[in-house]
This record gives C-alpha cells, structure tokens and sequence, in this order.
C-alpha cells in the first residue's frame, strides 16, 4: 500500500484533475488525502472526498491570497508529516496564481522529499498541457460527477455550470478517446529520484506494440 497525496490550489481541483483516479487508488488499497490549499469554498468537500475514497485535508489560506513563504513551511510540515509516497499536483505553466504558486512549491518539495510527482490538468486554466501518462478511469467517471455534485453550493451558480462541470464531463471522454478507453484522465510525470530515468515511463514492452 502506499500513501497517495494530492495538492491542489482550491476544493474542485483535485476532482477536477484527478477525481477518478483518486478513487481507482482507493479501490487498491492506497491511502489517499487530497489537500486543499485554500480553505474557502470547501463546502462539500469532505463529503466528496469520501464518497472517492480520500481523506480531506485543507489550510486556511484565501482564493488569491497564498502567502508564499507561510504556504511553503505549512506545506512541508504536512508532507513530512503524511509521508506520501507520491505526489499529485497542478500543471507548472497556470494563469491562475493559486495553481502555479502551489505547483511550484509543491513540486520543489515533492522533489526534496524525493517522492513521485504527477501533474494533474485543469482544462480552464493549464497553459500548453502535455501528459505522459493515462489512467483509465470508466469505472469511476460517475462517481466522479458526483463527487462534484456535493461541491454545487460552494460555487456560485453560473461558475459551476458553466466552467467547473464542464470541466468534468468534456474532458474524461477527450482523453479517453485518445488514449483507447471510455474516460480516462491524464498526467505528466516528472519522474523520481528511483530510478533516475526522467523518461522512464516512456517505455513499453515490444509485445505491447
């Protein structure tokens, strides 16, 4: 079993960027915890990260009002403390503050710690996305959705119809047709200290070609 954490700016986005994955975690057998940078608009949120199998976490920080230097030492007691084996995250190039600050953070700490990181797209805001890896996630897609779902009242209305529920739907089955499945969601991994191999995900087996 290994201990799974994901960092993200705000509540939608470990949903939004891993909500399935998160839960096909889970069904192994992981440990998960998905941390909310800012500790507004979370109503709902645990609600929705039980239903995915994740422990909730969040600090007290404000949408657009990261202290750096304060996230930076909050961070890396809570890391420290969880030990996660792996590390997901938000995409490195955002045009929302929030993503890129927690982004760069967590990743230089992820580094330190020499855990896996994975990046994780938010298909309103991640400039130039590019992955690597692909999890098929059919089974867990309307779980997804629900998960979501229990988030409505922490958004106004208009937000969460317009940008974050289409963030949901439309995407899982983009990624999916491009990779061979139902829904899939998708990741850049930036590799791990073992091996030191930054590609090392890029290989397959000659028989699977």
């Amino acid at each position: 079993m290994k201990r799974i954490l994901i960092v993200a700016a705000h509540s939608d986005d470990p949903i939004i960027g891993a909500g399935g994955t998160i839960r096909e975690l889970s069904k192994l057998g992981h440990e998960v915890c998905a941390l909310s940078v800012c500790g507004d608009r979370i109503d709902g949120y645990s609600e929705a990260m039980k239903l995915l199998g994740s422990r909730a976490e969040h600090f007290e920080f404000s949408y657009g009002q990261i202290d750096e230097e304060r996230f930076s030492e909050e961070l890396e007691k809570f890391m420290k403390s969880f030990n996660p084996d792996v590390v997901f995250t938000h995409w490195q190039s955002e045009i929302l503050y929030d993503h890129e600050v927690v982004s760069k953070h967590a990743v230089m700490l992820a580094r330190k710690l020499e855990k896996q990181i994975y990046l994780f797209e938010i298909p309103a805001s991640s400039l130039d996305f590019r992955f690597d890896v692909a999890i098929d996630v059919s089974g867990s897609y309307e779980f997804k959705k629900k998960a979501i779902e229990l988030m409505r009242n922490a958004f106004e209305k208009e937000v969460f119809e317009k940008e974050i529920m289409p963030s949901i739907v439309f995407p899982s089955g983009f990624r999916g047709i491009q990779v061979g499945c139902a829904y899939a969601e998708v990741f850049k991994h930036l590799g791990s200290r073992f091996p030191l191999s930054p590609y090392n995900k890029w290989l397959i087996e000659l028989e699977k070609l």
